[in-house]
């Protein structure tokens, strides 16, 4: 699965060099206003000069009037940054429906416990520590109850057990 998300990442890194390439018609490494202008009417787009203009100043971050290969992969690295963190956000929603077991919007010590017993490796660990975590790490307010948020807070790496 690792060389398989290695392989899918230098694909993407690939195709994305592939795209810069196809911009960088002098093989200089960097792509000026003129050759992204041409670029864009060779993939058949009519832009004003004040859009190409637009575009290049958002791309050239370090204003030298070129584009290079870094510069030209912000937005996708934005975008995959925005990706990630929409699923850290799923992945969350789906702890909390796995403790919230009465929909009630909160999770009681108990609704943890029970979660956290479903875990691997969690038949080792006792319901006394499970509460203790609970009380002194989990519920940031002290008023016995999980919110969404304290939920999300958890560092997922003392949610491990160690063995």
């Amino acid at each position: 699965a690792v060389e398989e998300m290695r392989l899918a990442k230098h694909k993407k890194y690939t195709k994305s060099h592939k795209k810069f390439r196809f911009f960088d018609k002098n093989d200089s490494e960097d792509i000026d206003r003129a050759e992204f202008e041409s670029g864009l009417k060779e993939l058949g787009y009519k832009s004003s000069t004040k859009k190409i203009d637009h575009i290049m100043g958002e791309l050239d971050t370090d204003g030298d009037g070129k584009v290079v290969f870094v510069e030209f992969m912000r937005p996708t690295a934005k975008k995959y940054k925005e990706e990630l963190e929409l699923e850290a956000m799923a992945d969350t929603d789906r702890a909390f429906e796995h403790f919230d077991t009465d929909f009630s919007g909160h999770v009681d010590a108990n609704e943890f416990y029970e979660g956290m017993a479903h875990l691997p490796g969690m038949s080792e660990v006792g319901r006394e520590d499970v509460e203790d975590f609970f009380r002194n790490y989990a519920d940031v307010d002290g008023d016995q109850f999980l919110t969404y948020e304290e939920l999300e807070s958890i560092d997922p790496e003392l949610m491990k057990v160690k063995g």
